[in-house]
């Protein structure tokens, strides 16, 4: 309990931190959508950025997307207000065991996620989404997808210590997902990313391996992704 409690303190800590350096737009950025909680069965609304306000700035190397404006990534996971289930559209319902679980292990959060959001307020919703995704015993791949977004967040904000130590998860559950799952979508995208988040961690041995792996698979043909990796190959040549 005492733990739980202290990683409540700490995340306040950081929206309220946060919220004094980030800026606000206004609601017409964003629409609130209907949904229903897979654990509780309750019905809510949570904050969505309009497609039509979609601006980017720039895209990094890991395919981390910068917006000008509202970031749809704050809004990626809905919190319920009712039990304090966190997650995406990409989770599926949780079996009746796992939903027990969730419950006696996951308490209702007393910030409001219906409106705008800090990056603050998006790396708790993402934390609450991680633990409830263990919980359920989710697949790699989510996981992965999970904590590659949360080392984002704290790119956006210059945090590097922990972005890197969520990337170092990443990279992990991406592994773990190759090796053991059937479903990783593109398989060449993973093998990037992997390699990608090897070579902003230090990891250069690791990292050669997984582009050199794209670029003489002859069964991958994403002429995109081979053409990314030639160039992070390069890169890293031209710095060694």
């Amino acid at each position: 309990m005492r733990k739980r409690a202290t990683v409540e303190k700490v995340f306040l800590y950081a929206v309220n931190h946060i919220k004094s350096v980030i800026g606000e737009t206004g609601m017409d950025d964003l629409f609130l959508k209907n949904l229903t909680c897979l654990v509780c069965g309750q019905n809510f609304q949570s904050s969505k950025v309009r497609r039509s306000r979609y601006v980017v700035s720039k895209v990094d190397t890991d395919f981390c997307t910068h917006y000008k404006g509202e970031n749809p990534i704050y809004y990626n996971v809905n919190i319920c207000p009712f039990c304090g289930y966190g997650f995406t559209e990409s989770f599926q319902a949780p079996g009746e065991k796992f939903k027990e679980a969730i419950k006696n292990k996951i308490i209702k959060l007393s910030l409001d996620f219906s409106g705008i959001r800090t990056v603050g307020l998006a790396i708790l919703a993402y934390r609450r989404a991680i633990d409830c995704a263990l919980l359920q015993k989710a697949k790699n791949i989510l996981l992965a997808g999970l904590t590659l977004h949360t080392a984002w967040l704290y790119r956006f904000v210059g945090e590097e210590e922990p972005e890197k130590k969520y990337m170092r998860e990443s990279v992990k559950y991406f592994q773990d997902a190759f090796e053991k799952d059937a479903d990783i979508g593109n398989p060449a995208r993973t093998l990037y990313v992997m390699g990608e988040l090897n070579r902003r961690l230090g990891n250069d041995r690791e990292a050669i391996l997984y582009f050199a792996r794209i670029i003489n698979d002859k069964k991958i043909n994403d002429a995109g992704i081979i053409r990314m990796a030639r160039e992070r190959w390069q890169d890293m040549r031209g710095t060694n």
